[in-house]
């Protein structure tokens, strides 16, 4: 098989000033074991980063994407027999290294309880089971953790297994170290060695997967096929449907993207290369200064990532192998050593998107999907949301919008100075959330604990502008019109 020109970028000698700069990195990961593959794929990066690359695609080098070259989910009920059949070639990877400590969470986000006291682990589990025990076969699950995730939802996963494939259910993400931004050396924090590291993003996926065996171990099980998502995306479950149309068309790989409203604008778009004509998806970080208003144009680019894809392991393979590495582009966020303080060090944080691996596979397609499979839980306003009874539990377990619903999706803007961490959002909410099946929006401002489970209808705003707690109950919200401002 020839052989990539990024094996000799990634592998080949550099210079001795580079070798200088670099060997204290590579001592640094070599001490952390890292494996020399991890390292030399750092290298790679580093290498960029010095160059004065960073990963920038602009109006020059993409195009937007017209709708007709996007297939839509709504057309492929004709391959839902052909996903059945295929099921015993497909594994299910899920995306499980945030921790969620925007919200206050000590543990991984994936062991939150969102609905009726089930966590999204326990939710992916029983879909999962119920899957196994619909298709008379045993989809393995797998979960791509952290170091700081690891721990937790091995043990919340008990006796769960994935039986007679005897594939793992875990396999660990790996962290890149930090790059001072004065002088490109590693950031060091001695009051809190951990923060010299950060996640390398979802594009370490791939990596991970070679490194640790898993890729080699699902193709000698017989798995061909792989569907990966995010776990904190309820949304994002297994479909016969599109598992079929990959089959069927012959598809490597298959991007779920969904259509951009404004609230999506600064989310990664998908875009064509004026190289070669492949699909590239282009995140914000990536995007010169001068051409954000571009980017945020959601008529010229139409269609986001919704960070669940398809891949044939196979093909996957063949890529690895060719390129000693998977090819993503390069992102280089600018950040403080240490995010809770402002005055420490400035670094780089070296980081890749799994999406665009869609740059590297020939037999890629997107595929538009409706919002309904994209249900990402980032905020307490997405939790409110989930766990009112605006959504239902199917009978595949899956968490689906109520049909009986017959408003836009809700708009929620709780006080982030008493919503934000999971455990204030929890007091003000002691008996469960309020009914919004019926509620258009909802705002509140300042301490209030909601009474019951009331329901809310329309618009609501509701203000408390002293500085004391306020209990709110129905009869308040009804005999103000559901505008309540407290003086």
């Amino acid at each position: 098989m020839s052989r990539s020109p990024l094996i000799k970028q990634a592998f080949h000698p550099k210079s001795d000033d580079f070798f200088q700069i670099f060997r204290s990195f590579a001592l640094k990961m070599e001490a952390h074991g890292m494996p020399a593959i991890v390292i030399n794929v750092f290298k790679y990066y580093f290498d960029q980063l010095l160059s004065g690359y960073q990963g920038k695609l602009s109006e020059h080098d993409i195009e937007p994407i017209a709708d007709e070259d996007i297939e839509h989910y709504e057309k492929l009920e004709e391959y839902r027999e052909v996903g059945q059949d295929a099921m015993d070639m497909l594994a299910i990877v899920k995306l499980n290294g945030g921790s969620g400590t925007s919200m206050g969470l000590t543990k991984a986000k994936s062991l939150l309880p969102v609905r009726r006291g089930q966590t999204f682990l326990d939710i992916i589990v029983r879909q999962v089971e119920a899957m196994r025990e619909r298709n008379g076969t045993t989809v393995p699950l797998l979960f791509m953790n952290s170091f700081s995730t690891h721990t937790d939802t091995m043990l919340a996963l008990g006796d769960f297994d994935n039986g007679e494939t005897r594939i793992p259910l875990a396999f660990l993400q790996h962290k890149f170290p930090k790059v001072l931004q004065k002088d490109y050396s590693p950031a060091t924090w001695p009051q809190n060695p951990e923060l010299e590291w950060n996640p390398p993003g979802h594009g370490d996926i791939f990596q991970a997967m070679v490194t640790s065996g898993v890729l080699q171990k699902l193709l000698k099980g017989g798995f061909k096929y792989a569907f990966i998502s995010n776990s904190d995306n309820l949304g994002a479950v297994m479909d016969e449907r599109i598992l079929g149309y990959m089959v069927e068309k012959d598809l490597s790989f298959v991007m779920e993207v969904a259509r951009r409203t404004h609230a999506d604008r600064k989310g990664g778009h998908l875009a064509r290369s004026r190289n070669d004509g492949r699909l590239v998806l282009r995140e914000i970080a990536q995007c010169p200064e001068d051409e954000i208003e571009d980017f945020q144009d959601i008529e010229r680019y139409s269609f986001f990532n919704t960070n669940s894809i398809w891949v044939d392991l196979q093909v996957l393979e063949k890529v690895f192998v060719y390129h000693g590495m998977m090819p993503l582009d390069i992102i280089v966020n600018k950040k403080h050593l240490d995010p809770r303080d402002e005055t420490s060090p400035e670094v780089y944080q070296i980081e890749r998107a799994m999406g665009s691996a869609i740059a590297s596979f020939r037999d890629a397609a997107a595929l538009e999907v409706p919002r309904a499979r994209f249900a990402p839980v980032k905020t307490t306003n997405d939790i409110l949301d989930v766990m009112s009874d605006n959504y239902i539990i199917s009978d595949r377990f899956n968490v689906v919008p109520n049909p009986a619903r017959t408003l836009p999706p809700i708009r929620i803007d709780l006080d982030p100075v008493y919503f934000k961490k999971i455990d204030e959002f929890q007091t003000r909410f002691p008996v469960g959330p309020p009914s919004l099946i019926e509620c258009e929006s909802l705002k509140v401002r300042g301490d209030v604990v909601f009474a019951g489970q009331m329901p809310l209808r329309g618009h609501v705003e509701i203000v408390n502008e002293t500085s004391r707690q306020v209990l709110v109950t129905a009869e308040m919200l009804e005999r103000a019109d559901y505008h309540v401002r407290i003086e």
